[in-house]
């Protein structure tokens, strides 16, 4: 049985609309094409202290 440990996340964004054949010719994504974001999530190492403890929050560009 496995216990709880810490681990460390990390997100990225990723701009797939710069990636030349990742839409069709409507401008929609293709099969296959990268995802929007990819969370990273790995065992905690010695020194990673907690560095975020709140959520920061942005408005969409279209409301």
């Amino acid at each position: 049985m496995e216990t709880a440990r810490s681990v460390f996340c990390s997100v990225r964004a990723i701009d797939w609309q710069a990636e030349a054949s990742s839409r069709d010719e409507e401008g929609r994504p293709v099969p296959g094409v990268l995802p929007d974001f990819v969370v990273l999530v790995n065992p905690a190492q010695p020194g990673q202290e907690p560095f975020r403890t709140a959520v920061r929050t942005f408005e969409a560009p279209n409301g």
